[in-house]
């Protein structure tokens, strides 16, 4: 019952690292927490349950620094970075479809750079284009961590698996 939980979490969780509709990281998180809390942590340990704690968030904080940090290659200053990362949870938040943040991201870096900074709508709109590549290079980060977070759930309960009756290893 325990791993059928855990996986049901691992799947969509991994599917939502790609899909920002779902919390992704978050959804894996809370299956290993689950999961640890249901075995009595046994198979996975609260230290163990910290690291992965610590993994989501820097899966996290890392989709908004690489989002504003996209900008901010194509020549985006302060407001079209703050209106990028603003724009992308603003995105996931009211569109929940898969294009979401990156169409907030876009519209954040570009409505912030052209009303606040005051630049014009051709660096406005490199600003925008800028979040959205910066967007789409943070999914992919933040898959990555879901990865490694699945990983190493998988290494810690085959670690503490008893072998088959019979099989010698």
């Amino acid at each position: 019952m325990e791993i059928i939980v855990l996986s049901i979490f691992c799947f969509f969780g991994l599917i939502g690292t790609l899909l920002p509709t779902l919390p992704g990281s978050s959804l894996i998180f809370i299956g290993v927490l689950a999961y640890a809390a249901m075995t009595n942590f046994q198979v996975i340990s609260g230290t163990q349950v910290f690291i992965l704690f610590g993994l989501m968030l820097i899966g996290a904080i890392g989709q908004f620094v690489i989002t504003s940090f996209g900008a901010r290659v194509m020549g985006a200053g302060k407001y079209g970075i703050i209106g990028a990362f603003a724009g992308f949870v603003l995105g996931m938040l009211l569109i929940p479809a898969p294009g979401g943040c990156l169409l907030g991201a876009f519209a954040g870096a570009f409505i912030c750079e052209m009303a606040f900074a005051l630049k014009s709508e051709n660096e406005s709109l490199k600003a925008g284009i800028g979040a959205v590549i910066g967007a789409l290079f943070s999914l992919f980060f933040e898959f990555f961590i879901g990865i490694i977070m699945v990983a190493y759930t998988l290494y810690l309960i085959w670690q503490t698996a008893a072998p088959p009756p019979g099989l010698t290893l």
